[in-house]
């Protein structure tokens, strides 16, 4: 079953007892519903209860549930929490539970979410992005809406945020704010919600933060500069990071352990008493470190293993798009079960396609003496090439960001009708290049100094030609991803007038479909058909 059957399964509608609706919230499993502290008190509070409408399935009687003790996070004083979880009167046929998923999140990343605004009790959908952590605590996500889309009103309250990409809830609506025409609103991160909940049963997905990270904080005083030092790395830090902490119970581990876990969203969650005691400047944002990994102990494999499910980079061919812009910690690399293993084949070949991959790296060492650190330090710092060395250098790394880029021409050509699409050019370069560096090493360095700048020329060129080729397939591939949402949002609205077996309706929205899932992709000619289904669905809603 895919998730958009998926998720009609899980969605419901919360209302009080005069069967006013008071916001949504998302079925955990057969008998629980996740939504917001202040849905609950809005519907009689925690020892009411509510009404749960499953308005995915129909024909399901209504059901009522009852806060879960220990399951009730009312907001604070500074607002932070407002989760809930009810347990049903009974266990409901037929619903699924919800794919609440740890992922890193990204400003940009477009999300959408289903409501009941004043006047649509049937709910429908909105289309947004994230916008970047904010709200009490940076615990939440700021949501952005998109165009002309249903502004996020308290009938969204509860409901579910999810990745348009992969179909995963992120997070829970959680509130909106009042100004700008409605376009702001925000929302809890899954993480930060299982953390506040401490139920790993309902996450899915790898954690951020290795959990031997902090085992030593209530033991060990920590050193307060080097948690400050920390912290602005974290905010303001760039490139590789290599740090010598001493051993696992010293002042400085402990600053180290102290700023991830706070950065952490799941662990900081659980860990709000600790932060209310410390200084502002050993506080860093939720979220503001995307993957820890404890090396000690670990092998190459299992410290590879780790970094792949969390951010799904490729050590050895660049990256996918789920690195750029993270921030990454492995300590304890000289504890590892091979340190000079994970070093070569892991941590070094990760460290020299930092820059390439987006990513900023914190690389923690327990001691000084450690062959290990000489090593990757020396090969950080190591004399960079002159002359025709530095310029053929330059070259390898063109040629190996131009063979990426033709990966992905090459995977997103056949699915899209864009025009000026450039042959693969990649193996020919290489080949140019490495007659350069084969000239350069029998001493024939007169030759490839005359060759090099028209081998650079012609590289350049062909990078030029091969980007703006990839960034037509993006833009192509995300309006196509739009208009899938935005058909299937005019479909939910069909399908909500009762306008199921509308025969112009069928055939327009069959039209779009095939444009949109059928063939080669025209974008342009897909929206206008994705426009006629709409307006034809507006206006026999009127």
């Amino acid at each position: 079953m895919g998730y958009q059957a998926e998720r009609r399964r899980w969605r419901v509608r919360l209302r009080d007892r005069t069967g006013g609706i008071r916001g949504a919230g998302t079925m955990l499993d057969e008998d629980h519903v996740l939504t917001c502290a202040h849905v609950v008190e809005r519907a009689g509070g925690p020892d009411a209860d509510v009404l749960v409408d499953f308005v995915g399935l129909p024909g399901t009687p209504v059901s009522s549930g009852r806060v879960v003790p220990g399951a009730w996070v009312p907001p604070g004083r500074d607002e932070r929490g407002d989760i809930a979880v009810l347990r049903l009167a009974g266990r409901v046929p037929g619903a699924l539970g919800a794919p609440l998923y740890r992922m890193p999140l990204s400003d940009g990343q477009a999300v959408r979410a289903y409501g009941f605004p004043a006047g649509a009790d049937e709910g429908l959908w909105t289309f947004g992005e994230l916008a970047g952590e904010g709200g009490p605590g940076c615990e939440w996500v700021q949501l952005g809406r998109k165009n002309d889309d249903q502004p996020i009103t308290g009938g969204f309250s509860g409901t579910a945020v999810l990745d348009e990409e992969t179909g995963r809830v992120v997070g829970m609506v959680v509130s909106r704010y009042k100004a700008e025409g409605e376009r702001v609103a925000w929302m809890i991160p899954v993480e930060t919600i299982l953390g506040y909940l401490g139920a790993d049963r309902w996450g899915r997905g790898s954690p951020a933060v290795d959990q031997t990270f902090g085992r030593e904080l209530d033991r060990v005083a920590y050193d307060p500069q080097f948690a400050r030092e920390v912290v602005g790395w974290f905010g303001e830090g760039r490139g590789v990071w290599i740090v010598v902490t001493g051993e696992a119970g010293s002042a400085k581990a402990a600053a180290l352990d102290l700023a991830v876990v706070l950065a952490d969203r799941e662990r900081s969650a659980a860990a709000n008493e600790l932060r209310d005691t410390l200084a502002k400047e050993t506080l860093p944002p939720a979220g503001s470190v995307d993957l820890a990994v404890d090396a000690a102990g670990k092998t190459s494999a299992q410290v590879r293993q780790r970094l792949a499910e969390r951010l799904d980079l490729t050590l050895d061919n660049g990256a996918t798009h789920s690195g750029i812009g993270r921030t990454v910690v492995v300590n304890a690399i000289d504890d590892a079960a091979e340190p000079e293993r994970l070093i070569g084949e892991v941590i070094a070949p990760l460290a020299d396609r930092a820059a390439r991959l987006g990513i900023r790296l914190a690389l923690g060492f327990r001691r000084e003496s450690s062959p290990g650190l000489t090593e990757l330090r020396s090969r950080r710092n190591g004399a960079r090439p002159d002359g025709l060395a530095r310029r053929i250098s330059a070259l390898d790394k063109q040629i190996d960001e131009l063979a990426a880029l033709e990966e992905d021409i090459a995977e997103l050509a056949p699915r899209f009708a864009v025009s000026d699409i450039p042959p693969p050019r990649v193996r020919r370069r290489r080949g140019a290049v490495s007659r350069l560096q084969e000239a350069a090493d029998l001493g024939d360095v007169a030759w490839a100094e005359r060759h090099v700048e028209e081998v650079a020329g012609v590289v350049a060129a062909d990078l030029a030609a091969a980007k703006s080729a990839r960034d037509r397939l993006d833009a192509a591939h995300d309006r196509r991803t739009e208009l899938r949402f935005r058909l299937d949002g005019y479909g939910e609205r069909a399908r909500a007038a009762g306008r199921v077996e509308d025969p112009l309706l069928d055939s327009l929205y069959a039209n779009a479909w095939q444009l949109l899932y059928e063939g080669a992709c025209d974008p342009e000619e897909a929206a206008a058909a994705v426009e006629a289904f709409g307006a034809a669905v507006r206006k026999g809603n009127r």
